[in-house]
Order: structure tokens, then C-alpha cells, then sequence
């Protein structure tokens, strides 16, 4: 307790002879200023004062300005007060006060644009791009720097890298919300600028963030041209270790394992080096996760549970559940099945923690915001009755010494002051009813998308109790060693379906491969009494077209149960896929099954009725994929007849392409 309050002590002393110092410092500064005379002169002082203190002593630097601006406001020098209010920008965006900053470079702004200024106007929204970057408005970060840009075209040959610098900056916007294209697009434009060529720093720079942008977008052989540029004359040991790391995802990607194997050991090393704690973990997860594809299962395991042991010391939380998403793949792999429910279980676990914490955290942010709010209010209303306070005292002692006409003025200013008070305040009500009707419709949003998760954790278990019904019949009915190939068979599905059931999209061939396997699997049930054809057109077989997952089968599902499973013979399903149009994917479901009349007769007359979950899941589904989107997925179900006799049906989804 003692040392506590010795601290304590330490602490204030420490913290008045610094602002003492500081004091001092502005006091000496004064006395020199002072023997200037000459306007201009002192503000270049002023000037170099302003820039000498801007990162070695913020609160001079603050100081430094006000007193600027103090003088300032008995001249006519707008535009010194545009700079003094954006170095006052700069100050509290350094002090992590984005708010306050904002508020200084927007009055900055509206000055310059009163001046006509096009040369400041560019810097003031370059600097306020960064702000509301920081503040996670990245819509109005890059309509700033586009501006910004155009703002410099006047003044490039003066100044060539402020164009370039705000293109790498608007492409690394870009990257932060996953828009890898226009990324690529500003990063190119960057490194064939010429100031780029000539600055080794930013030429590295730029060339790793191409690497970034090519991987993503699966330009492999361009990534690795911009890897190699970058690899002759990187020098710094962390950029070194992210650039081979990017490699070793590209050789990943290209299931080149062994090279990606050499380049995760670089990176690590480099990491070791600079003791990069979350560098390592990254490392030894990228080594683990190459050396299960590669099959180097053991190696596979040394890497991640060194990551695992590292993780457990550290606050990574979103490292950790993927370390266990590996480490359960792993042991799948493995067939150590004890290992995997473990790890399964850990990462269940870790995720319910992780939404709760997202959770804490998003009521915590609206506390925050809410209280700041309150506070500026709180502190507006103060200042508002100090300001009017002021204008009553001046009004009462205006009142002893003037005159009728006199009081009548200022009873009419009262008057115009109080309109304008009540003009602000009805802004201020419209723009908070504005920020409610927005908070409104993102809550909604995250509602529409909760539901849809819990739909789809729906329709997975429901297929896998279809298909450990068909293996629980065909043992039955079945010799053993079928039996085991169906179960192999069934075992890879699921493997499929376990590793796709997080993510929203799949591509095209990764759907007809998890298709064939499934039409396998009924094909042995249906004891080879069915023919069935899958054909996909190569403008369709993409890695790069995504569509939603499990989205064909459940229509399949419903051909082979309510169509073909009532007839005995000469059953056939076809499948295809093409690409009609550069926004369209059409899938076509068809079979010469029994139609769906006679079907429904047939259920209506069992006592137990079968109710296709599976479809009318996929129907609900279908709303809520289509919820808010202009371009929705479109089903045609079509009933094939022959001079009156069902023929069978044709299933057609129109589904537009989603490139992830």
C-alpha cells in the first residue's frame, strides 16, 4: 500500500514538472516570437515550430498551434487558419481522438474550398481519408482519396508521388473490405508509376501487396513475377517473412506442397528471428496445414501443436480456432477418431466463445458511442448556456449605459440568435433519427443472416439421417464387403459436407464432385437399377464461379425419392450445368420418374406420410437468399408429359454467379 501511494506521488510530481517544462518551453518560444515584428516572418517561425514539435512534443505542438490561431483571428489570413486547423487534425488523430479530428480537418476543408484552394483542398482530404478509414467508414475514406486524387492531377509535376502514395493507400482500402480486383487495379497503377520504379521501399511494398491481390484473385504466375521483384531487394526481415509466406500460399494453392514447404520455413525462421510471436503461430499453422495435404501427417502434427501450445499462452482467439479446425481435419485424416471428437469438441467450444465475446464487445461499442454522444451533448448545452449567460451580461450592462434603440437591437439579435439555436437543434434531432434508422436496418440485416444460418445447420443433419438410414438398410439386406464400400463412400461425403458446412459458396466443380459421390451412393442403394448422367460446360467449370452450398442436391434428392423410387426399372437422372450468360448459371434436374401427381397419390395413401424436409428447407432458404437482392435465384419445376402420361420432371435453377 505504501509503495502504491509512493507511485502515486511519483507520478503527479512527474506529470506537473512536465507540464511546468512544457509551460516554460511556450514561455521562452514567446519571448522570441515577440522580437519579430514583421507578420510573414513570425509565421514561418510559427511554421517550423509547428512542424519541429508535431511528433516530439504533441502538447507544445498543440500549445504552438492555438497561440497561432490566436493571432490569427485579428488578420485576414484564411488560409493559415485552414493549415493551423488541419496540423490540429493531425494532433488528435496522433492522440487517437478521431472524432476531434475530423471535426478540425472538415473545418479545414471548407475553408480551402472558400479559397478555391485545389492544392490543400487534396492534402486535408488525403489526411481525412485515413481518419475515416480508422473509423471503419471506408465508403467515405475512398470517396476522399478518389477526390483527392483528381485534386492532384493539377499539380503532377510538382508533386508525382502524391498521386501514387493515394492510389496504394486506396488500394490498401480495398483489400480491408475484400474488393481484391479494384485493390489489383490501384496497386498496378502504382508500381508502373515512375516515382515507384525509382523508391527500392515502395517498389517492395507495392510488389507484396500484388502478391496478395494475384493469389486472391488466382493469378499464380503473376503473383510469383511480382514475388521475384520483390525478393531481389527486400532487405527488412518482417516484410521478408510475410513475402515468403505469401509464396508458400501460392505453391499451396497450386498443390506444389513441397516448395510451399520451403518457403513456410523461411517465414518462420525470419519470425524467429525478430521473436514475432504471432508470426511463429502463423508459420508452424501454415507448416501443419501444408503437411496434411502433403500427407506428411506426422509433421503435420509437430507443426500444430506447436502452434497449439503457443496459442494456449497467447490472446489469439481466431488463430486458435483454426489451429483446432486443423487438428480435427487432421485426425480424421488420421482415422484417429478419439483425437478429432476432442479438438471438434475444443473448437465448438472456442467458437460460442468467440460470438459471445463479438457479442460483448458490439454492446459495449454501442455504450461507448452512446455515452459519447451523451457527453458532446452534455458539453454543447454547456456551452450554449455559458454563451448565453455571456450575451445577458453584456445585454444588462449595455442596458445601464445606452439607449431605448439601443436595447431594441439587441432584443432583435436575441431574437435572430435564438432562430438559428432552434434551426441547429431541429438538425440535430433529424440526424439522430437518421443514425436510429440506419442502426435499425443493420440490425435487421444481422437478423436475416442468423436465420439463414440456422436454417442451413438445419439441413445438414437432416441428409446425413437419410443417408444413415440407406446404410442401415443396405447392411441389412446387403454381404458386408458392399456394405464397407458404402460406408467408404459415405465417409468421404460427409468429409465433404463437414468441410463445406461453414462456408456460404462452393464452386462448380467442388458441387458435381460432392454430386457424383452422392449419385454413387443412391446408385448402390438402387442396386445399379439407375443411369445417371452428369455434364457441365467448360464456360462453367470454374474454380472461380461460386453458388450457394448443398443448393442442387436436395432437388436431386427429391427426383430419386419421389420420381424414380416408384418405378423398377429403366430409371434415368441427367444432370447439367452451363453458363447461359456472364451473370447466370443454369442447373437442369431431370428424370423420367412417375411425375409428381402420381407421387403425391402414392404418399397420400401410406399412414405414414413423408414430408420432404430437405426441399421445403431449400424453399425457405431460397426467401431468404433472395431477401434484399435485386438478381434472385429461379426455380421452374416442370411436369414432362407424352400425350397426357407423365413422362417424368424437369427441375430448372436459374442462379446468378457470385464471384468470392
Amino acid at each position: 500500500m505504501l509503495k502504491t501511494i509512493h507511485l502515486l506521488i511519483f507520478l503527479f510530481a512527474f506529470q506537473l514538472v512536465s507540464a511546468q517544462d512544457t509551460n516554460k518551453k511556450l514561455d521562452s518560444l514567446n519571448a522570441i516570437l515577440s522580437k519579430i515584428k514583421n507578420d510573414s516572418l513570425r509565421s514561418l517561425e510559427y511554421q517550423k515550430l509547428i512542424n519541429l514539435n508535431r511528433k516530439a512534443n504533441p502538447k507544445l505542438h498543440y500549445l504552438i498551434i492555438k497561440q497561432h490561431l490566436c493571432e490569427l483571428q485579428t488578420t485576414t489570413s484564411n488560409s493559415g487558419r485552414g493549415k493551423l486547423y488541419r496540423e490540429l487534425g493531425i494532433n488528435y488523430r496522433n492522440q487517437g481522438k478521431l472524432d476531434s479530428s475530423l471535426a478540425y480537418y472538415n473545418k479545414a476543408k471548407l475553408i480551402f474550398e472558400k479559397l478555391k484552394d485545389t492544392l490543400n483542398i487534396a492534402k486535408t482530404q488525403s489526411s481525412l481519408a485515413n481518419v475515416l478509414k480508422a473509423k471503419g467508414d471506408y465508403e467515405g475514406a475512398i470517396t476522399n482519396i478518389k477526390q483527392s486524387i483528381s485534386f492532384f492531377k493539377n499539380f503532377e509535376d510538382k508533386l508525382p508521388q502524391a498521386i501514387v502514395l493515394n492510389k496504394v493507400n486506396l488500394g490498401g482500402i480495398y483489400v480491408f473490405i475484400k474488393d481484391w480486383e479494384n485493390a489489383d487495379k490501384y496497386f498496378l497503377e502504382a508500381f508502373n508509376h515512375p516515382f515507384i520504379q525509382k523508391t527500392p521501399s515502395a517498389l517492395n511494398s507495392v510488389c507484396i501487396n500484388l502478391v496478395s491481390t494475384k493469389t486472391e484473385l488466382n493469378e499464380f504466375t503473376e503473383a510469383l513475377k511480382y514475388a521475384s521483384i520483390a525478393e531481389k531487394t527486400e532487405k527488412r526481415p518482417k516484410s521478408l517473412a510475410n513475402l515468403n509466406n505469401n509464396i508458400g500460399i501460392i505453391y499451396e494453392k497450386q498443390n506444389n506442397y513441397q516448395r510451399a514447404n520451403s518457403y513456410y520455413k523461411k517465414s518462420l525462421e525470419l519470425n524467429q528471428q525478430l521473436n514475432n510471436k504471432n508470426g511463429i503461430i502463423k508459420s508452424y499453422n501454415n507448416l501443419g496445414n501444408n503437411a496434411r495435404k502433403w500427407k506428411q501427417y506426422n509433421q503435420a502434427e509437430t507443426y500444430l501443436l506447436k502452434a497449439n501450445r503457443l496459442l494456449e499462452e497467447a490472446d489469439n482467439l481466431n488463430s486458435l480456432h483454426f489451429n483446432y479446425q486443423m487438428l480435427f481435419t487432421l485426425y480424421y485424416e488420421k482415422k484417429d477418431y478419439k483425437s478429432a471428437v476432442k479438438y471438434s469438441i475444443l473448437e465448438k467450444q472456442l467458437k460460442d466463445s468467440i460470438i459471445t465475446i463479438e457479442k460483448q464487445k458490439a454492446i459495449a461499442d454501442f455504450e461507448v458511442a452512446y455515452e459519447t454522444e451523451k457527453k458532446e451533448r452534455e458539453k454543447n448545452i454547456a456551452q450554449q448556456q455559458l454563451l448565453i449567460s455571456q450575451l445577458e451580461n453584456t445585454k444588462n450592462k449595455n442596458l445601464l449605459y445606452s439607449a431605448l434603440v439601443i436595447s431594441g437591437l439587441l432584443l432583435i439579435a436575441g431574437l435572430f440568435y435564438y432562430s438559428r439555436l432552434k434551426a441547429k437543434k431541429k438538425a440535430e434531432i433529424i440526424t439522430l433519427e437518421l443514425k436510429e434508422t440506419q442502426k435499425r436496418l443493420a440490425l435487421e440485416k444481422q437478423y436475416k443472416d442468423s436465420e439463414l444460418k440456422a436454417l442451413k445447420a438445419q439441413m445438414n443433419p437432416h441428409f446425413i439421417f437419410n443417408a444413415l438410414n440407406s446404410i442401415q438398410d443396405y447392411i441389412v439386406l446387403n454381404q458386408k464387403n458392399l456394405a464397407s464400400d458404402y460406408l467408404g463412400k459415405f465417409a468421404d461425403l460427409i468429409r465433404n459436407y463437414l468441410h463445406f458446412s461453414d462456408t456460404g459458396f462452393i464452386s462448380i466443380p467442388e458441387e458435381v464432385h460432392n454430386l457424383k459421390l452422392y449419385l454413387e451412393l443412391e446408385k448402390l442403394r438402387f442396386e445399379d437399377a439407375l443411369d445417371y448422367q452428369v455434364t457441365v460446360d467448360d464456360k462453367a467449370n470454374s474454380e472461380a464461379i461460386k453458388i450457394p452450398t448443398m443448393l442442387i442436391q436436395p432437388y436431386v434428392e427429391n427426383a430419386l425419392k419421389h420420381g424414380l423410387l416408384h418405378k423398377k426399372d429403366n430409371r434415368k437422372l441427367s444432370i447439367s450445368i452451363s453458363k447461359p450468360s456472364e451473370k447466370i448459371i443454369q442447373c437442369i434436374v431431370q428424370d423420367n420418374g412417375i411425375g409428381r401427381e402420381k407421387s403425391k397419390a402414392i404418399n397420400q395413401k401410406r399412414q405414414y406420410q413423408h414430408k420432404s424436409f430437405a426441399l421445403k428447407a431449400t424453399t425457405e432458404r431460397l426467401d431468404l437468399l433472395n431477401y434484399g437482392k435485386e438478381r434472385k435465384i429461379g426455380v421452374d419445376i416442370l411436369d414432362l408429359k407424352y400425350e397426357d402420361e407423365a413422362t417424368g420432371t424437369k427441375v430448372i435453377l436459374n442462379i446468378p454467379i457470385v464471384n468470392k
